[in-house]
């Protein structure tokens, strides 16, 4: 009986840390998001964001506007739930409401800090890649 109830308690154990882990990867920050292309929509109201990684390992599943909503938008991407290699809630579209004011868009970066993914041209309104910005 007694070894019974111990194999119960390594069972209830392992299930744990294994749910634990499923659950818990699907808040891990991923810096390594890069910005492929870009759609605006027809009344320049919202933005989808093609995203990829850098790395080759695991997907994304969401992301948080740390600037609470409000001009720039600052973006930390999740990465899925199960673990490196699970697809459960992967995206790699991200639609993105744009107020007329919104000027930037940045994406998290390792260093904790964030890197200018795309800008409004202050002469044309267009949104460019700050690199082809003139």
């Amino acid at each position: 009986m007694q070894k019974r109830k111990t194999l119960v308690a390594l069972i209830f154990f392992i299930v744990l840390i294994l749910s634990a882990y499923f659950i818990g990867s699907g808040f891990v920050v991923r810096n390594d998001v890069v910005l492929t292309h870009y759609e605006i929509n027809a009344d320049g109201t919202e933005i989808t964001l093609h995203t990829s990684l850098m790395s080759p390992m695991g997907f994304i599943r969401g992301y948080k506007n740390m600037g609470g909503g409000v001009k720039p938008h600052y973006l930390k991407f999740y990465a899925t739930f199960g673990g490196v290699h699970s697809e459960w809630g992967a995206k790699s579209e991200y639609t993105l409401p744009l107020a007329k004011d919104v000027t930037e868009i940045y994406f998290s970066r390792p260093d904790g800090g964030y890197a200018l993914v795309l800008q409004k041209d202050a002469e044309t309104g267009e949104w460019v890649y700050p690199n082809k910005q003139q």
